[in-house]
């Protein structure tokens, strides 16, 4: 892929009616785009007006004066093809929803439909839930558009990955401004789509500022700057990417450097970036008092206006009269006229309906869940026994004494001894071989095998285009993820350590987890982000934390954590197969850790939790790694002090089985929590709470029934240290947890 920046500026513009006479586009369509330009205009003068009566409210992004890109470029697509938006994406939202309309009627429900989503309208294209800045049509091929400046650049690099993994020949347009080229969203996702060899086109609508920082000129002296560049496709180099820079106020000039791009995006599956220099005529808000510039440039910017450009065109080559423009106008007008009295007239969404489409609702047949108790009891007798053969078997070596142990272990139970990570591989592995439109994506997953070995082998299975070896890139990887689940393959996204959620949280939570919700329910976002976390392998505090709160505090999230091999396996399948986004944490610790579990296929379903130990005196709740130092103070504290424990694994932290663990609570009347997670705003509390709150069916709460307070035992309030002595210090472990226990009971 070579390197090149075609400055289409310098050269004249073909003729309209030269291109007629090519057949590259017809008179009917140049006056459809006009026509269009001028129902986005209308549209946003209108929006303009309704904000300041607070008819519509929240922000809003104009996008008058930028028409020709939306319009030319959406122009050069076919149906089928895709569009990733922006926060000022109206202009996008409304070309790309006149493209699909067969009829007037249809253009017209067109915009209805935007208008009642700004009022915040059920009649809306997101029923109302996601407003001006994520506006969206998924249906459509419109991803939507989002309120982070380049948080929309990653997903439609996945949503390109997909179509090029789906052959279907689709090409996905990636519209962002200036603006977001400065952010490490924009570099990461150029480099990740440049490297994948996706088929898009990046479309940079450079309208010079960045809410108020010019990108390099300044009319204002005071202004400041935002690169040292003036060209944003000079960038296009770093990414061994061809780059054109377009006239974007003249929408034959953005129609022809586009459909440019698209055919060499569709025959060779490769991006490129087309950068078009335009101007918003409002500022980034209404709000907007627009002092960084000065009046002389707009009135030099607004001489151009792309309304006005494409009109004296098609005048100028008599290709239409005046009369037939002022009916084109006239067109434009009725047609927001409508659509205001129509938002206007439409019904609020029902509060009673608050939580709707949040999740995709999941739901399990009664034999699944049975037959998971079932076989989880099994394993962990058959673990208890592999453990117990491992200390009295004879052998030369600890992998000979192994091997007689598993073969004992498949005799007796009929279930296979392995360690997580091959549990890991496993799952991956069938559900790989299920559906061909599983993909893993992630930094070091190929050749490497994950850096903790939970990947090893696939590549050799599945080939690069299944098993893709990214950059060091947690947002892109993150928000490609999303973007391809959106388009219809079932992603598994790995972040090294969860530690490394940090970079990649703005697309897991605002594209992953809201973007269901956000769009009225009309899209599902099917990915797996799988990732590690815990102390245990003394590599300090960026290497070993327990975020898992962060993540279950974000609506549209699930969260799972298992903590054996059979849990690992079963409980991954599902998440590979849910409809929702799952981010599976594993615990670095425990990769090593053995285990039983079916030697036939199987399943764990989400959201129920696992009774470990059965036990009458105290329920200790807990998840991940510290199950098995709950199992083992259990163990002791039965056995020295006479204390019969129910150890709960909760497995699934959302959707939480809180009923599982209220029903022990009624039985024991005690409660402890045990969690590596750190306490303030933890797990824990969050158990507790559910708990005392949880209503059965005689109307009494779990409150009632706790013969004491509940214990939280966590992490301490210390980043994780080095020191292997201080980090044992800083987490619960079992000797920690007998002694707490014994408290309790003796209070």
């Amino acid at each position: 892929m070579s390197f090149k920046i075609e400055d289409t500026r310098k050269k004249a513009v073909p003729k309209i009616g030269a291109l007629i006479k090519k057949g590259t586009l017809t008179a009917v369509q140049v006056k459809d785009w006009l026509r269009t330009m001028w129902e986005i205009r209308y549209f946003e003068d209108r929006v303009y007006d309704l904000l300041g009566q607070n008819i519509i409210k929240g922000a809003s992004h104009l996008y008058a004066g930028q028409e020709a890109v939306a319009v030319g470029s959406i122009a050069a697509i076919e149906i089928g093809d895709v569009i990733g938006s922006t926060h000022r994406g109206h202009g996008h939202c409304g070309a790309i929803g006149n493209k699909y309309a067969q009829g007037e009627q249809a253009r017209q429900d067109h915009w209805n439909r935007m208008m009642a989503e700004l009022m915040g309208k059920e009649t809306g294209y997101c029923n109302g839930r996601g407003g001006s800045m994520h506006i969206a049509d998924v249906k459509n091929g419109c991803l939507g558009s989002t309120g982070i400046v380049g948080g929309n650049i990653p997903t439609a690099v996945g949503a390109a990955l997909a179509e090029k993994h789906k052959k279907t020949g689709k090409v996905v347009l990636s519209f962002f401004g200036d603006g977001s080229t400065n952010t490490g969203s924009f570099h990461e996702s150029m480099n990740m789509a440049s490297v994948m060899k996706v088929p898009m086109v990046a479309i940079v609508e450079n309208n010079l500022y960045g809410m108020s920082v010019p990108f390099f000129g300044r009319s204002i002296e005071s202004a400041g700057c935002a690169a040292n560049i003036e060209d944003v496709a000079e960038r296009a180099a770093a990414y061994g990417i061809p780059a054109k820079i377009v006239d974007g106020m003249d929408v034959i000039a953005v129609f022809l450097a586009v459909q440019e791009a698209v055919a060499y995006a569709r025959e060779k599956c490769l991006m490129s970036m087309v950068e078009t220099k335009c101007y918003r005529w409002y500022g980034h808000s209404r709000s907007d008092p627009r002092e960084y510039r000065s009046k002389e440039e707009e009135k030099q910017w607004k001489q151009q206006d792309p309304i006005t450009v494409l009109s004296n065109k098609l005048l100028e080559e008599k290709l239409a009269t005046a009369e037939e423009l002022e009916a084109i106008r006239l067109q434009g007008l009725k047609a927001i006229d409508t659509a205001t009295d129509f938002a206007t007239n439409s019904p609020w969404p029902d509060p009673k309906q608050l939580a709707k489409d949040v999740y995709v609702e999941e739901s399990y047949p009664a034999d699944t869940i049975a037959k998971d108790r079932e076989q989880g009891a099994k394993s962990i007798r058959a673990t208890e026994t592999y453990e117990k053969l491992m200390k009295t078997l004879d052998g030369k070596t600890k992998k000979e004494i192994g091997e007689k142990a598993r073969e004992k272990i498949k005799a007796e139970f009929g279930m296979d001894v392995v360690a997580i990570k091959d549990a890991l591989i496993a799952a991956q592995a069938e559900e790989m071989r299920r559906d061909p439109n599983v993909i893993i994506e992630g930094e070091d997953v190929g050749i490497y095998g994950g850096a903790y070995s939970a990947t090893k082998g696939l590549l050799a299975e599945f080939g690069k285009d299944r098993v893709i070896d990214t950059a060091i890139s947690e947002a892109a990887i993150t928000g490609c993820a999303v973007g391809a689940a959106i388009r219809g393959i079932r992603p598994i996204a790995e972040i090294m350590y969860v530690d490394f959620i940090t970079i990649s949280l703005d697309q897991l939570m605002h594209n992953g987890a809201f973007n269901r919700y956000m769009f009225g329910g009309h899209a599902k976002v099917p990915m797996v982000l799988r990732t590690e976390g815990g102390v245990g392998r003394c590599i300090a505090a960026h290497h070993s934390k327990s975020l898992e709160p962060w993540l279950v505090n974000v609506p549209g999230l699930f969260v799972v954590m298992p903590s054996t091999p059979y849990d690992a396996k079963g409980l991954l399948k599902a998440a590979i197969r849910s409809d929702n986004p799952v981010v599976y944490i594993e615990h670095k610790a425990t990769y090593g850790q053995m285990g039983a579990l079916p030697m036939d296929e199987y399943i764990i379903p989400l959201g129920v939790a696992d009774i470990k130990r059965p036990g009458k005196d105290v329920t200790i709740v807990s998840y991940s790694r510290q199950v098995m130092f709950c199992l083992a103070a259990a163990k002791e504290l039965a056995d020295k002090h006479g204390i019969d424990c129910e150890v709960i694994d909760l497995r699934t932290l959302k959707p939480m089985d809180v009923k599982s663990v209220a029903e022990s609570v009624r039985k024991t009347g005690r409660l402890v929590t045990v969690c590596e997670s750190f306490c303030m705003c933890g797990m824990g509390p969050e158990i507790v709470r559910r708990v005392i709150e949880y209503p059965f069916e005689n109307g009494r709460t779990g409150f009632d029934y706790l013969d004491a307070a509940p214990l939280n035992l966590a992490a301490a309030d210390v980043p994780p240290p080095m020191s292997e002595p201080l980090e044992n210090a800083s987490i619960p472990t079992p000797d920690k947890i007998v002694a707490a226990v014994q408290k309790l009971v003796r209070k």
